[in-house]
């Protein structure tokens, strides 16, 4: 019988990586889906926020085709809401030169932002305009009240909006909630 040599101890100092690895991969899956059920509860496509969620987390651009084959889901529907989400201003088409392939990144310009803000003051001029308007007497106090109401509300939801960009460009406001 031949003494043989000690079988060495697997080396296990790779295993708390790829434990973190599958974590990570985990922790990315269920952060696109929650992006997916959160802009679906703004009634938009399902897709379209996974497509947020993952351009979110990219820190470069992402080709079209690997959108498609990272969300597992068809090119015609990447299209459609990659369409859409530029339409909103909320992503950007970039190319590469050479490349005639579309890529798409989250637009780090707050665009959308800003057109709502100016949609809250469009809506707050109608209605100020609606109450110039009235004729006296002509719905009594409860129309008066309810546009009024309306007025301000739009007012609040454009400042508060104004005041909340403000704050993420100076880097002001952070809760606290997730950083250490």
């Amino acid at each position: 019988m031949t003494v043989s040599e000690p079988t060495p101890a697997p080396d296990r100092s790779a295993e708390p990586a790829a434990a973190a690895d599958l974590s990570l991969h985990a922790a990315e899956e269920r952060f696109i889906e929650a992006m997916g059920l959160a802009h679906e509860e703004d009634r938009l496509p399902r897709i379209a926020g996974r497509l947020v969620g993952l351009l979110i987390l990219s820190p470069d651009p992402v080709r079209f085709d690997h959108l498609a084959e990272r969300l597992r889901v068809s090119r015609a529907s990447i299209s459609t809401n990659t369409r859409l989400l530029e339409n909103m201003g909320v992503i950007q088409r970039v190319t590469r030169p050479g490349d005639r392939r579309d890529y798409f990144q989250i637009n780090e310009e707050p665009g959308l932002l800003l057109r709502i803000a100016d949609r809250y003051r469009s809506r707050q001029a109608s209605a100020e305009q609606m109450k110039q308007a009235l004729p006296p007497n002509a719905g009594g106090e409860v129309v008066v009240e309810r546009l009024e109401r309306l007025i301000r509300f739009y007012a609040i939801l454009a400042d508060s909006l104004q005041y909340v960009l403000g704050a993420v460009a100076d880097g002001k406001g952070n809760s606290g909630s997730g950083s250490a």
